[in-house]
């Protein structure tokens, strides 16, 4: 019998394949090659779930990405199934939940700007109204609108914000009320 590298021992034809669970237990021990297998065994399954559970196609690659580098950061915690499908499939709906969660703090920010409306039933309208608000965080400098995206979309906390720029807290306010007064003015004027 030979050894085969990837999936254990191979001989009289008959190739023996890893577990989910051995390959769990294989990530969780630092085995990045094991993400590898987990990925390929079952990425297309967990994309699927993705793309029918949400609307937005282009999110879809980075939520598949994001659930499997998650997968490999919990792997430790693994409750050890024959099949690890459902607890990918779980992490890949926390995934999308935190974004829809960071989506609506996001266009409830906007909201208070006084620019967005009730929403529209018209899905051409909440689209121009996204690209509106894109347009003016691009006419914002890069250290304001990360800070203003690290607390309006992924939920951070001012502190937060402070230690992972490495700033100190008051250079964070002063960052944060600037990109609001500047989003304002460019979403009011409709410009970017």
């Amino acid at each position: 019998m030979k050894l085969h590298p990837s999936n254990g021992l191979v001989g009289s034809g008959v190739v023996r394949t890893s577990t989910d669970a051995e390959i769990m237990r294989r990530l969780a021990g630092g085995d990045t090659g094991a993400l590898g297998e987990l990925y390929d065994r079952h990425s297309a399954r967990v994309r699927r779930f993705l793309a029918r559970a949400t609307a937005d196609a282009e999110d879809v690659d980075d939520l598949v990405h994001a659930a499997f580098l998650e997968a490999a950061r919990s792997a430790g915690r693994y409750d050890g199934r024959a099949c690890c499908h459902p607890w990918l499939v779980g992490i890949a709906a926390q995934l999308l939940r935190r974004r829809r969660k960071a989506l609506g703090r996001f266009l409830g920010f906007v909201a208070l700007l006084g620019r967005s409306r009730a929403p529209a039933p018209d899905p051409q309208s909440a689209l121009h109204a996204r690209n509106d608000v894109e347009r003016a965080l691009r006419g914002i400098s890069e250290a304001k609108r990360v800070a203003f995206l690290l607390l309006e979309v992924e939920g951070l906390t001012c502190p937060e914000i402070a230690a992972a720029l490495s700033i100190p807290i008051g250079t964070v306010w002063t960052r944060l009320h600037a990109a609001r007064r500047e989003l304002r003015r460019a979403l009011e004027a409709g410009e970017p």
